[in-house]
């Protein structure tokens, strides 16, 4: 893991692990983080492949646009994950490359979060997820509601679903019935669940980050909940993953 270009926010609360797919809306995901009501107290650790660089093609043109207009904000650190070409023939890229930031000590928030470029945070996401850790010492991690959404070819979007934080979650409950990216955590909970975090079997990829939050619901117990739908989870024709089991 390198990292090209470093944040220069001091004290954090909150550090998320943004893990790009080179995917054109990775743009969308970055300008909702970085208009957060809270934008002071968040962290952004984009972990990039950065195989576009030096490529022709259209995605990879996008992709060094994006990167040379966020790559130097003061709130994100932009790294490279140097994985090897054969990475996927073995092993989840996504699981891995979270996995990586975590083991190159780059999450300085007291608070973690994660979310990818098919993510798309409201205003107050880090507000009301942060400020309810804040004001509830006892819980180690809370979770909120999220819009399901599709993004068609013309770039329209429609709704087709919800995933309802209608109560506490507790144990490992989270598979396949809560998005990655609908849930914050204490940084000291990745010390009590130990690497690798995400699992990284290439068989698990499609829900990776479920049987992730599965590890984090055995250690936390229960994880509150936040009813408001502060996020969205966006279907595109570049998405790869499986959002349900």
């Amino acid at each position: 893991m390198k990292v090209l270009d470093a944040a220069e926010v001091a004290e954090p609360a909150v550090s998320v692990i943004l893990t790009s797919h080179m995917k054109p809306i990775l743009r969308e995901a970055l300008d909702a983080m970085l208009a957060q009501t809270w934008l002071d107290r968040l962290h952004v650790v984009v972990a990039d492949s950065n195989r576009w660089d030096g490529e022709d093609d259209d995605r990879s043109k996008e992709m060094r646009r994006i990167f040379d207009a966020y790559a130097g904000h003061p709130h994100i650190d932009w790294c490279t994950t140097e994985e090897g070409p054969d990475l996927a023939a073995t092993t989840c890229p996504v699981a891995w490359a979270g996995n990586e930031v975590i083991r190159a000590g780059l999450l300085r928030g007291r608070y973690v979060c994660t979310a990818y470029d098919d993510d798309r945070w409201h205003p107050t996401f880090v507000e009301r997820m942060a400020g309810y850790l804040d004001a509830h010492a006892e819980a180690r991690a809370v979770w909120c509601s999220q819009n399901r959404i599709w993004v068609e070819p013309d770039g329209t979007e429609r709704l087709f679903g919800m995933i309802v934080a209608a109560g506490p979650k507790q144990g490992a409950s989270f598979d396949c019935q809560v998005d990655g990216g609908q849930v914050m955590w204490r940084r000291d909970v990745l010390d009590d669940i130990g690497d690798p975090w995400i699992p990284e079997e290439r068989s698990s990829c499609y829900h990776s980050d479920g049987l992730f939050l599965n590890k984090l619901g055995a250690v936390c117990g229960v994880v509150p909940n936040i009813p408001d739908v502060l996020c969205d989870n966006r279907r595109t024709p570049y998405s790869t993953f499986t959002p349900s089991c």
